[in-house]
C-alpha cells in the first residue's frame, strides 16, 4: 500500500512540475529559476519546522531546557550524536522517530525529487527552445527565417566557429522551424536554441540579445520583398535594447537597403542561401559582400574564361592582362591536373590551359 501511495504521489508531483514548462512556452521565458527558488524555500521551511517541533517535544517530554533541547535536536538531525544527551521517555523517543527520522526522510526525498525534476525540466526546456539564456554575454545571435535549412544554418555556424574573430563566441539560434528541438546536424555545433521569432520581445530576451556582440537577421523569405519589413522591425527592436552590437540584416529588395541601414544595421546584404559564408566574411571584411553580390547577380563585374596556354610567373601574367585592360586574372586551370587554382602566390610558376579574369 505504501509503495502504491508513494508512486501516486511521485506521478502527481511530476505532472505539477510540468506546469512551469507550459507557462514558459506561452510566455516566452520558462520560470525554472523561480521553481528552484521555491523548492529551496520549501525545504528550508520543512527543516525549520522539524527542528522546532522536536525541540518543543524534548522540552515537553524529557524536561530539558531550551538550549539542551536544541543541542539534542541538532546533534540528532545531523547524525553526529555525541551521546551526552538522549531521549529516555517513551514519548520522547517516539517523537524523535516520527519527527526526525520519518520527517527527515520525507524532506530528503522531497529535496531529491525537486532536484531531479528540475534537471529533467531543464533538459526538456533547453531541447525545445524554452530555456532562458539571459546570463550570456558577447555571444552571437542568429534570428532564423520561416523555413530554416539545416544545411544553410550548419554552414553559417561552421563559418562562425572557424573564423578567428568569432570562433570563441557562443551561438544562440532563434527559430520557429524546429518543433521537436534542434536536429542532430545542428546539435553538433553546441549551440543554444530559443523557439520563437525576432519580432517577439520574449524571444529576444531569452536569447539575451541585449548582451550580444553580433546579431544576424535572416530574411523570412529570400524571394519575398515584404520580408524586408520584418527585418526592419527586428533591427529596430534590437537597437532598442542593444546599441553596440554588430547587426547583419538580409535585404531582398535593394531599394530597402537604406531603410535598414538607418534602422541600425551594420551590414546589409542580399540573401544568398548557397553561400552563407558571405555573412561572416562581410562582417569581418567590410565591402567584400558588394563584390561577391555583383558576381552572384551578374551586375557589373563578371568572371570570364580565356582558353589560352600560359606559362610563367603568376605575378607577370596578372600584370600583363591588367595593363592590357583585359581584366584581372583571379584563377587558372592547371594544364597537368585540370584543377582550378584560385589566387596563387605571385611568385608561383604556373602552367595553364585556361585563365579566369574578373572584368566588366
Amino acid at each position: 500500500m505504501i509503495p502504491a501511495l508513494f508512486s501516486r504521489w511521485r506521478r502527481n508531483r511530476r505532472l505539477r512540475r510540468k506546469k512551469p514548462l507550459i507557462m514558459g512556452q506561452m510566455g516566452g521565458v520558462a520560470p525554472h529559476g523561480q521553481l528552484a527558488q521555491r523548492s529551496g524555500v520549501k525545504a528550508f521551511f520543512y527543516i525549520a519546522l522539524i527542528i522546532a517541533t522536536h525541540t518543543l517535544a524534548m522540552m515537553q517530554f524529557e524536561g530539558f531546557g531550551f538550549g539542551d533541547s536544541v543541542w539534542l535536536t541538532l546533534t540528532s538531525i545531523t547524525t553526529v550524536g555525541y551521546g551526552d544527551l538522549s531521549a529516555t521517555t517513551v514519548w520522547g523517543r517516539l517523537s524523535t522517530v516520527l519527527v526526525l527520522y520519518i520527517g527527515g526522510i520525507f524532506v530528503v526525498g522531497n529535496m531529491a525529487g525537486d532536484f531531479f525534476d528540475y534537471r529533467s525540466n531543464r533538459r526538456e526546456a533547453m531541447k525545445n527552445g524554452n530555456w532562458s539564456w539571459t546570463q550570456m554575454k558577447d555571444h552571437i545571435v542568429i534570428i532564423g527565417s520561416k523555413a530554416d535549412s539545416e544545411q544553410h544554418l550548419a554552414r553559417l555556424m561552421s563559418e562562425c566557429k572557424s573564423a578567428e574573430a568569432t570562433a570563441g563566441r557562443e551561438i544562440v539560434l532563434i527559430s520557429e522551424c524546429f518543433d521537436h528541438g534542434l536536429p542532430t546536424l545542428l546539435q553538433g555545433f553546441d549551440i543554444k536554441y530559443v523557439k520563437g521569432c525576432g519580432s517577439s520581445p520574449g524571444a529576444l530576451q531569452q536569447a539575451s540579445v541585449k548582451n550580444a556582440e553580433i546579431v544576424i537577421v535572416l530574411a523570412l523569405n529570400e524571394e519575398d520583398s515584404s520580408s524586408d519589413g520584418n527585418a526592419f522591425d527586428v533591427v529596430c527592436r534590437i537597437r532598442e535594447i542593444n546599441c553596440s552590437a554588430k547587426v547583419v540584416a538580409e535585404c531582398v529588395d535593394d531599394d530597402n537597403r537604406q531603410r535598414l541601414e538607418k534602422a541600425g544595421a551594420t551590414l546589409v546584404l542580399r540573401p544568398v542561401r548557397a553561400y552563407p559564408e558571405m555573412i561572416i566574411g562581410g562582417l569581418l571584411h567590410p565591402g567584400s559582400t558588394v563584390i561577391l553580390e555583383n558576381l552572384f547577380t551578374a551586375q557589373g563585374e563578371r568572371i570570364v574564361r580565356l582558353d589560352e596556354a600560359l606559362t610563367g610567373l603568376w605575378a607577370d601574367i596578372v600584370s600583363k592582362y591588367v595593363q592590357m585592360n583585359a581584366g584581372t586574372p583571379i584563377a587558372y586551370r592547371d594544364t597537368d591536373t585540370g584543377k582550378i587554382i584560385t589566387a596563387p602566390p605571385g611568385n608561383t610558376t604556373i602552367s595553364a590551359d585556361a585563365l579566369f579574369l574578373l572584368g566588366g
